[in-house]
């Protein structure tokens, strides 16, 4: 049985809170990402973390998605296309606006044991 996609934000990214990009109070907050699956997963044939660098803009809508690691199968271009249908509440400036900035975003993929 395949388990359903797990999206996840890269830890790196909030490893520290105390230590946002400077400019920055608040990183984009995810609100929902569609949870898809991947053929080549289902068949066995890959597994493992699609990478993607994530541009949010002040609205939170996705304005760019970039595949920054692949695992084949074409679940990077599956995990992209689940990324431009996310919701996220974009990042803030010190001063509390709105403003678009780029995240790195993990897309897991993996057979449920």
């Amino acid at each position: 049985m395949l388990r359903r996609v797990l999206p996840a934000l890269a830890l790196s990214l909030f490893a520290c809170a105390a230590k946002l990009p400077s400019g920055l109070s608040q990183l984009p907050v995810t609100l929902s990402v569609p949870q898809v699956t991947c053929p080549a997963v289902t068949n066995g044939a890959v597994h493992g973390t699609v990478v993607l660098d994530v541009q949010v803009g002040l609205g939170g809508r996705v304005e760019l998605v970039h595949i920054d690691h692949d695992i084949g199968g074409g679940c990077g271009e599956i995990a992209a296309a689940a990324l431009r249908e996310a919701a996220f509440l974009p990042a803030l400036d010190t001063a509390g606006r709105p403003v678009a900035h780029m995240i790195r975003y993990e897309y897991e993929f993996a057979v449920a044991q």
